[in-house]
């Protein structure tokens, strides 16, 4: 006679499962409740270990990603620089105002220019350049430099108006404009102005750049309608008569890992339960355990997903998709029991199938929470995701088989068969412990000639770039894009110190080191803040250069055609000004501060940190050797690279 389901001991089962699910559940909720938002990432760099110098050196790594990731650029190509531009206008004029897009730039017009020439202006005694400063510190060097700016302003072409020669006689702002500039030509590559857009000519091809800036919410991956949507559905329908888009930057590439994630999840789910249904149908005949055991599946992949997006604040895409594994773990555990519930009748109630398994199921579990445990110390926060989804989702499927599935009524007596499994009782199956044994046998046998005859091709890869694999369109426009642009960082330094003053000076050894190693070689462009705000201390030098030239300044004027005993009073300008240094902090030009704003990283956990990047690559060797001149502040990173050889070794 069967018990009854909720006897005591059931009561205890049950209240044991609403626990361990109402208690993740119900943090899940409330975590949205108090602000969190649901995160699922499919980044290249964010499935990757982080720094193992320390938690401030991952956050830096963080920081970077996050600031690189959702930059978008849109190559507009056509054998007519016209056809080019327009269809670059038009796109630009279908997207300026997109809600995914914080910013969208193509112009390269005089307002971006005049913005620099006046910022410039302000900081003109700060900004001369190192070749500048040991010009002005030779002998003869200020006579020099002041003939040099009378011969510019006499002459056919300066970068800056001439309508500042009262404050600046000579040319300082022309001096560091082209030095702006030339940092500027770094973070825009090959690209230069042409009809107020940034164009370039690569093979027969104009190519037109659009700049842009996706949202929060345009960054989304595994969504219908995000900034790369919205991007591909104003161009598709633009792609013809001989115009060709080259979309490059990080963004795509999640976009398309994500999107073929989501398809990924849905085919492996779809086949797997469809397997799961097939096999409790025709073992069972029964839409009980059919029914039971998808539940205690979606139950099992709810929980783990909930479990793991509280303690990471989200979770990779790749989890979930490695998370189907969850599936097998939970129809294993479910055939166990229905299979004593359905045919053992030994057995007369739910609670003696469960007593009968506990001890199996129990050990089983733990060897496996075990080695979903040893993931947790894994230094991919990819993995450590995987065990909390999966240890969580396996003890999801264990009390949902030992808690919920023995309040389940036995089947009839006459009906506790299992016709697909005849010969089921424990005397049928140990005579053909033999027979067991053999077949067994064969498949080792069998399974190690077909390794020894193909041991060649047997392979155990580590290699992280394989961990996503461009392909298809996307490859194809990478290699035009780095071609067409020659920006192609694949490393860089990150450098902290105590202080800002301190961070920056140190940037400006790197910059130096850089700069000797880049002459006469190809490759030798960096991006670093240093360039646009110098140190306090190099301002400093500069302010002590410049001086040297004001008692220069009558003579000047005379030479510029200004009259003797105008109110001309240089040395007062250059003293009003003494105090006036350029700081992380202070107000830059758009096209200043957006490239300042991926390479500052600011204050994290008590020291600052920023980033300079090489935007071509020479030997990693030459890198390396700099960052090792200074290693307590300064650090190379070829994030792949340094991976790949982390895990040979």
């Amino acid at each position: 006679m069967q018990k009854k389901p909720f006897s005591p001991k059931n009561s205890f089962f049950v209240t044991m499962w609403l626990v361990f699910h109402m208690v993740i559940i119900l943090a899940f909720v409330l975590s949205f409740v108090f602000g969190k938002e649901l995160n699922i990432d499919s980044d290249l760099f964010h499935m990757l270990p982080t720094s193992t110098l320390g938690p401030a050196m991952g956050e830096a790594d963080e920081r970077l990603s996050d600031a690189t990731a959702q930059n978008v650029f849109i190559l507009v190509s056509h054998e007519e620089f016209e056809s080019a531009k327009a269809t670059a206008e038009d796109v630009y004029s279908q997207l300026k105002d997109n809600p995914f897009l914080t910013s969208l730039s193509l112009y390269a017009g005089d307002n971006a220019i005049a913005s620099i020439e006046d910022f410039v202006h302000d900081y003109r005694w700060n900004l001369l350049d190192d070749d500048s400063i040991q010009e002005l510190s030779a002998a003869d060097g200020p006579q020099m430099f002041a003939e040099n700016a009378i011969s510019k302003a006499y002459g056919s072409f300066t970068l800056t108006p001439l309508s500042y020669l009262d404050e600046d006689p000579f040319l300082l702002d022309e001096n560091s404009v082209t030095s702006y500039f030339a940092a500027l030509q770094d973070a825009g590559t090959a690209m230069t102005a042409k009809d107020g857009v940034l164009a370039s000519e690569y093979e027969g091809k104009w190519y037109v750049m659009i700049r842009g800036t996706l949202s929060k919410e345009g960054s989304a991956i595994a969504s219908k309608d995000n900034g790369i949507t919205s991007i591909y559905k104003v161009c598709e329908p633009l792609e013809k008569d001989g115009i060709r888009f080259v979309y490059s930057g990080t963004a795509f590439h999640s976009h398309k890992s994500s999107t073929s994630a989501v398809s990924e999840i849905g085919i492996i789910s779809a086949i797997s339960l469809s397997i799961v249904v097939l096999i409790l149908l025709l073992v069972f005949r029964s839409g009980l355990p059919l029914i039971a055991s998808v539940v205690s599946i979606f139950v099992s992949v709810g929980t783990g997903f909930a479990a793991t997006h509280l303690v990471y604040g989200g979770l990779h895409i790749l989890t979930l998709i490695l998370g189907t594994s969850l599936i097998g773990s939970c129809i294993d555990y479910s055939l166990h029991f229905f299979v004593n519930w359905k045919a053992n009748q030994a057995l007369s109630s739910g609670a003696e199938v469960r007593k009968y398994l506990f001890k199996g199921l129990t050990l089983s579990l733990v060897s496996t929470e075990i080695c979903y445990f040893i993931l947790l110390f894994a230094p991919f926060d990819l993995l450590k995701q995987m065990g909390v989804f999966s240890m969580t989702g396996i003890m999801s499927s264990f009390l949902s088989v030992i808690c919920i599935y023995p309040l389940f009524k036995l089947p009839k007596e006459n009906k506790r068969k299992i016709s697909i499994i005849k010969y089921y009782r424990h005397s049928n199956l140990a005579q053909k412990k033999n027979f067991t044994l053999i077949v067994s046998c064969i498949c080792i046998i069998v399974t190690g000639i077909i390794i020894a005859v193909h041991h060649k091709n047997v392979r155990i890869h580590n290699d992280m770039y394989k961990l996503y694999t461009m392909e298809g369109r996307l490859k194809e426009d990478n290699d035009i894009a780095a071609e067409v642009t020659q920006y192609n960082p694949k490393g860089w330094f990150i450098i902290h110190g105590k202080t800002e003053e301190e961070l920056l000076q140190t940037e400006e050894y790197v910059c130096q080191k850089l700069r000797e190693i880049g002459r006469g070689k190809a490759g030798g462009g960096f991006l670093a803040t240093s360039r646009f705000i110098p140190s306090i201390a190099h301002q400093k030098k500069s302010r002590d250069a410049a001086k040297k030239l004001l008692e220069l300044a009558p003579e000047q004027y005379l030479m510029l055609g200004y009259e003797e005993g105008e109110d001309l009073d240089l040395e007062g300008i250059f003293d009003s000004s003494e105090n006036d240094y350029l700081l992380p902090d202070c107000k830059l030009p758009e096209s200043v501060a957006s490239i300042v704003k991926m390479l500052w990283l600011g204050q994290i956990q008590g020291e600052y940190y920023s980033v300079v990047m090489p935007v071509t690559n020479m030997a990693d060797e030459e890198y390396t050797k700099i960052a090792a001149e200074r290693k307590d502040t300064v650090t190379y990173e070829n994030k792949m690279k340094d991976l790949v050889l982390d895990l040979i070794i």
